[in-house]
């Protein structure tokens, strides 16, 4: 769930499908992330979808899945794997999460060398971003008024990070927020 400065929300699906193909990862040409109940399809290829490798296999897939709407499909989704051979593999798994639209999100504001977080979560985390939104830096962080260094000691965000978000996480309905990230003031 990300919201937009305005405060508009959308979900959004990370998908990711484990790989061993005996000809390589190089062979693979599409996965498709299907929602039959919606007619809802995405097409991922070598060009946008995210790869990592893990000991024997590598994992493909995307975490900003879209919807129209802004709210993700319920229900039961197939991933498909498609090699340049025209050979396909596929599995199914079930997105049961609750709705996130009455829920509230955490809300980050930036004041000089301070930050003011509000959120019902109870495991919140600062993620620093480079100008490219590469994660930099992570920190745990509590509601309320957190100084800067108090989360990267020695003003480490003043020339390592143009940007700051925070992940709020509740453990008990196993669903997490992003709020609008801020860009850093030099």
């Amino acid at each position: 769930m990300v919201t937009d400065a305005e405060g508009h929300r959308e979900e959004r699906l990370s998908c990711f499908a484990s790989v061993a193909d005996a000809d390589g990862v190089s062979d693979i040409e599409y996965l498709y992330v299907v929602h039959d109940g919606s007619e809802l399809c995405w097409t991922l290829t070598a060009d946008d979808w995210v790869q990592k490798d893990d000991g024997s296999g590598s994992w493909l897939g995307s975490n900003g899945l879209r919807s129209t709407g802004g709210v993700m499909p319920r229900g039961s989704y197939r991933a498909i794997l498609v090699d340049k051979a025209g050979e396909r593999d596929e599995r199914t798994f079930m997105l049961s999460a609750p709705s996130t639209h009455d829920l509230a999100m955490p809300v980050l504001v930036l004041s000089g060398t301070d930050i003011r977080l509000d959120t019902p979560c109870p495991l919140n985390t600062v993620f620093f971003l480079d100008a490219g939104g590469n994660v930099v830096m992570t920190a745990p962080v509590k509601p309320g008024i957190t100084a800067l260094d108090a989360l990267w000691p020695k003003g480490g965000w003043r020339t390592g990070a143009d940007f700051m978000t925070v992940y709020g996480f509740d453990p008990k309905a196993e669903i997490g927020f992003f709020a609008w990230k801020k860009r850093l003031r030099d």
